[in-house]
């Protein structure tokens, strides 16, 4: 008599679930990119920008982190994310975590309009947001804008509109700051940032 082990299915299930899994996880790609920021020629810290890009959604992830002495040593770490579905803005955040106190904001979609919940330094904002948005600060690291387009601030859940300066030059007016943004071909070089007391620029690293 011949004897015939039951063959497991357990090998074959595996299989499986690695082919789908590395199915989806082809379908997601992450550009990254390194940015120097400085002020007054002196480099106070880092940014590292990335992309993450799947066929009906794109994230954008800004991490910073300076640490310099102004009247005291200032220390902060801000994280800023914007999440897009089908190339509209779903939901938005910013949260800094500082030796001057820690805040948070967060504006999602609701039907037809954002719920904004802002709350950074020196400033509240929860007034709603009643129109979708295509665009917002996040993005700009990584694709140029076009003059006219209008953006959501992930900090401040204020809606502003791109001016173009000039060819490759754009700026944008956030709670009564301006930044402008520099672009080569298509790809973002630098970004100065006007603040009341010193303006900072936030320069793209080679490194």
């Amino acid at each position: 008599m011949i004897f015939k082990h039951p063959i497991s299915k357990a090998p074959l299930v595996f299989i499986i679930f690695l082919f789908l899994s590395s199915s989806a996880w082809g379908q997601e790609s992450t550009v990254s990119q390194n940015y120097d920021i400085v002020v007054a020629g002196f480099r106070i810290g880092g940014m590292t920008a990335q992309k993450i890009q799947s066929p009906k959604e794109t994230k954008f992830e800004i991490n910073s982190l300076v640490d310099f002495w102004f009247f005291g040593r200032v220390h902060v770490d801000f994280l800023q994310k914007a999440e897009y579905l089908n190339g509209q803005l779903h939901e938005a955040s910013t949260v800094s975590n500082s030796n001057r106190g820690n805040f948070q904001t967060n504006v999602s979609w609701n039907n037809d309009h954002y719920v904004v919940d802002a709350n950074t330094y020196k400033y509240e904002n929860n007034e709603p947001v009643n129109q979708p948005i295509y665009s917002s600060p996040a993005r700009l690291y990584f694709e140029e804008p076009k003059h006219g387009d209008i953006l959501l601030s992930e900090n401040f859940g204020l809606v502003t509109t791109v001016v173009e300066d000039e060819p490759g030059v754009y700026s944008i007016e956030v709670n009564g700051n301006t930044n402008t943004f520099y672009y080569e071909e298509g790809v973002l070089q630098k970004v100065v940032l006007e603040n009341s007391i010193k303006n900072y620029v936030i320069r793209r690293s080679d490194d």
